[in-house]
């Protein structure tokens, strides 16, 4: 049986730039880990995968998507931690159609 399965790419750092004029130039970095909202910046991309370039599900739906803003490259006091809510991350992906040959035991 063929089934389809909804996959996004999430655009790199380069093409955030260049499709939507968004600087995040650390990336996009997805966690299980609650605990990096509380952590430094170095701590927290130890805790996360980076994202950026990436082929992602709908599985990463209830994780903590963010990216930081630095205080080198940003006007910001201090590192600062930028939670990306799912939905918005949508919009710096590019969807995918993936067709696959499922083995559907209900079926059988």
């Amino acid at each position: 049986m063929l089934k389809k399965e909804k996959l996004y790419r999430v655009f790199s750092e380069n093409e955030l730039w260049d499709k939507k004029k968004i600087d995040f130039i650390h990336g996009i970095w997805c966690t299980d880990n609650f605990e990096c909202r509380n952590m430094g910046m170095m701590d927290a991309f130890n805790n996360s995968e980076c994202i950026s370039g990436c082929v992602i599900d709908e599985s990463i739906k209830g994780c903590l998507v963010f990216t930081f803003f630095d205080k080198v490259n940003y006007p910001v006091k201090e590192d600062t931690f930028v939670e990306i809510p799912y939905g918005d991350l949508l919009g710096y992906c590019d969807k995918l159609k993936v067709i696959h040959v499922g083995n559907d035991k209900a079926s059988e």
